[in-house]
């Protein structure tokens, strides 16, 4: 994965994306044609317009109906679940014999002054011919033949043909010179541009040798040339007239070919919907007689309409907004503009993404919408346009992770470490014993030293470049001095940090270590999915060990169906949009009826607060913790890791920072500790605000006895309704408004 991304590098990351492109069967058709909408329109039973579609990218639908070998059935995507190819050709023929014939749309635009010379009144002459013509460009053909047709008049079903090429050349007018034998392109000086298409050992008028069939050019300028004189078939030949028609007027208005730009192909490409099920190809009542409407109706429904939206239905988020990634990176690039219409309509979508990498690995295109929001977020904090409502939070948590709560063993005589244990912000927070049990660990096995701090993730997750930039310096200078050990990770998160951001810093889980030296657990589990974070998708190692670890400790473990699914945690969706929080949590616990075996402890406490059973493989190892911590005893945790570490290394602890309300007595009620850990609020919060509210008397008071009390604090203001009881305070509610009150 890279790094960063910056704001004008968006526009052609995303450009890649091949959502929209033409489907397989598309990229492979001579004349182009867009099946997937063909089929959609056969499908509601909408013969004209499909009709119409199919005359337009064709020129000659009879013919091209009657000659084209089909291969965009070759590449349909029912083949690949062992169906028959949707029968395109017979649902073309179909819609020769159902439809009433419609000639060609007549455009009004003025008349053009340069005129343009075909060479040969075959079908590969005419399709250009006729396409000039509805530009409304003058069109001579000559032809040394009495009729039209060319090589196709030995056809058993030239009076079809012919009648269809007739009836298409019918509403333009075109200047036939039948009987005329073109010896000099000399003779044709007065025209603007010449095409020719004498056919099969027709004259190339010594050009032949310099056609490039990239553009259908010649060494003559402004002389193009296509069809059966350059190896082409009937329907390579009438299929050239579209883009030699674009390239000849290109020449006439400018003087040169200007290439266009590259169709991105999609036949590697595997469009197979989820779950598409299996339907047998429809067979005619009457197969002399062809497909009836409702048999149309009914083959054309067969079609997968093949379009890659795998982002889109694969993500939550990408499928809530509904934007496929050119049209979200390109509303990002305007979002951030300064001019008016920069109406910052994409900040929620923006930091509504999880970061976890999941559209990349499923894009066939690599496209990772992860990248491309975070580069919204970066550049927000850089114009100073950040929601700062959204991080303040995690922001403030990690100023203390990396400050009061930060620790590293000192070396004590010793030149280095070879192995320091760093098992990350949440960890100790969340499963503080095995945390400690680990360290221990890992100090008996391998001698390891201690580093209790913040890969910096928080701020990553954030966009704040300037913090986790400083964070991963104060990393990298705890490393040097430490004589650049080997990090020993507990969290895949911090093993995808260092790997981002100090890859000269060699890394390890403690659960490889662990499972080499042959580790057994308690299995707490009998049998248990094995939910593997959304940062370890590509950490083999790491997820190897655990499954051995979980398997060596007598747990059956199972897979679940879907791997390195974001739990919901990663870029502080929680606090951004909830109701796609609670989606994702939702989607992530059907993932298996199972209870999860997890090696992250985020995962854990998401599912454990919803109502998921889970362990955690530190649990196994070093016994259960067995409960969910709030946000008030997470802080107190890690403290107390810290203290027991610094303990063990030193013989002491440090002294801990105190505050005025620390000695306050409050009583929190369950339903609003719940209501307080949705919010984000801690303890120290509440003390904080009611110790002021007290100090100062500002607050309201009803006759109850009962006071509301606020408290604004960086950019979040807290409220707080109380009750005192003798020296205690019953907390009644708590909520916060995550932006600045100011009084009057």
């Amino acid at each position: 994965m890279r790094g960063t991304m910056e704001l004008n590098e968006v526009k052609p990351y995303v450009e890649a994306c091949i959502h929209d492109e033409a489907a397989p069967c598309s990229c492979i058709c001579p004349y182009g044609l867009n099946v997937r909408s063909v089929m959609k329109k056969l499908s509601k039973g909408r013969l004209s317009s499909a009709y119409k579609e199919y005359r337009t990218a064709t020129v000659f639908p009879t013919v091209a109906a009657a000659l084209c070998d089909h291969p965009c059935e070759g590449l349909c995507q029912r083949i690949k679940i062992g169906d028959e190819a949707v029968d395109i050709g017979g649902l073309e023929k179909a819609l020769l014999l159902l439809c009433k014939p419609q000639p060609a749309d007549i455009f009004q635009i003025p008349l053009k002054e340069t005129a343009v010379a075909v060479i040969g009144a075959g079908c590969t002459g005419l399709s250009l011919a006729l396409q000039m013509a509805q530009k409304k460009y003058p069109v001579t053909v000559f032809e040394r033949d009495e009729k039209l047709g060319g090589s196709l008049q030995a056809h058993p079903d030239f009076e079809i043909f012919e009648e269809d090429i007739r009836f298409q050349l019918s509403q333009e007018k075109i200047d036939f010179r039948f009987g005329t034998k073109i010896a000099s392109l000399e003779e044709l000086s007065d025209y603007s541009a010449v095409y020719i298409a004498t056919g099969r050992d027709g004259d190339d008028f010594g050009l032949l040798e310099s056609w490039d069939r990239n553009f259908f050019t010649t060494s003559e300028k402004a002389v193009f040339m296509a069809g059966g004189l350059c190896g082409q078939s009937v329907t390579e030949g009438i299929a050239a007239g579209s883009p030699v028609s674009r390239y000849m007027e290109c020449v006439i208005q400018t003087g040169r070919v200007i290439p266009e730009a590259a169709k991105k192909c999609t036949t590697e490409v595997d469009l197979v919907p989820k779950g598409a099920e299996s339907a047998a190809k429809i067979i005619p009542a009457d197969p002399e007689a062809g497909y009836t409407k409702d048999e149309v109706k009914q083959e054309a429904s067969r079609c997968f309409l093949c379009n890659c939206d795998k982002c889109m239905k694969g993500c939550e988020l990408m499928n809530k907004y509904g934007k496929p990634p050119l049209q979200a990176g390109n509303e990002v690039i305007a979002d951030l503009g300064a001019h008016f219409l920069a109406s910052r309509t994409m900040t929620r979508q923006s930091y509504s993404c999880n970061q976890c990498g999941w559209c990349e690995s499923i894009c066939p295109e690599k496209i990772g919408m992860g990248e491309v929001f975070h580069t919204s977020r970066t550049e927000r904090v850089l114009k100073g346009i950040q929601p700062e409502a959204f991080h303040d939070h995690w922001l403030a948590e990690l100023e203390f992770v990396s400050g009061e709560a930060f620790y590293k063993s000192p070396l004590g005589g010793r030149e280095k470490y070879d192995y320091i244990f760093f098992p990350g912000c949440q960890a100790g927070a969340s499963l503080p014993e095995q945390v400690i049990a680990a360290g221990n660990w890992l100090r008996e096995n391998f001698d390891a030293g201690i580093l209790l701090g913040c890969c910096g993730a928080s701020a990553w997750w954030a966009g704040e470049k300037t913090r986790w930039e400083k964070n991963t310096e104060l990393l990298r200078s705890v490393w040097e001095e430490m004589g650049k050990p080997v990090f020993v990770l507990a969290c895949a998160t911090c093993s995808d940090m260092l790997d981002r951001f100090l890859p000269g810093v060699e890394t390890v889980s403690v659960y490889e270590l662990m499972a080499e030296k042959g580790l057994q657990g308690k299995a707490l589990l009998e049998k248990a999915a094995l939910f593997d974070p959304c940062s370890a998708r590509y950490n083999e190692a790491m997820r190897n060990a655990v499954r051995g670890l979980g398997s060596h400790s007598g747990c059956d473990v199972e897979e679940t169906s879907e791997t390195g699914r974001c739990c919901g945690w990663g870029g502080h969706m929680k606090s951004v949009n909830p109701p796609l929080y609670d989606t994702i949590v939702g989607h992530r616990m059907e993932l298996s009826e199972l209870p999860y075996l997890v090696y992250c402890s985020n995962c854990r406490d998401v599912f454990l607060e919803k109502g998921k059973p889970c362990r955690h493989i530190l649990e196994f190892l070093f016994g259960a913790e067995d409960r969910q911590y709030h946000l008030q005893e997470k802080k107190e945790n890690r403290l107390a890791v810290k203290e027991t570490f610094q303990e063990a290394y030193e013989g002491k602890k440090d002294k801990r920072m105190t505050n005025e309300w620390d000695g306050l007595v409050i009583r929190v009620p369950g339903e609003v500790r719940l209501e307080m850990e949705k919010q984000l609020i801690s303890d120290e919060e509440l003390k904080e605000c009611i110790w002021f509210s007290e100090k100062d008397g500002d607050r309201f008071s009803d006759e109850d006895g009962a006071y509301l009390a606020s408290m604004t604090k960086r950019i979040v203001t807290y409220w707080v309704e109380y009750r005192k009881d003798g020296d205690e305070f019953e907390i009644l509610s708590a909520y916060c408004h995550r932006m600045k009150i100011l009084g009057v």
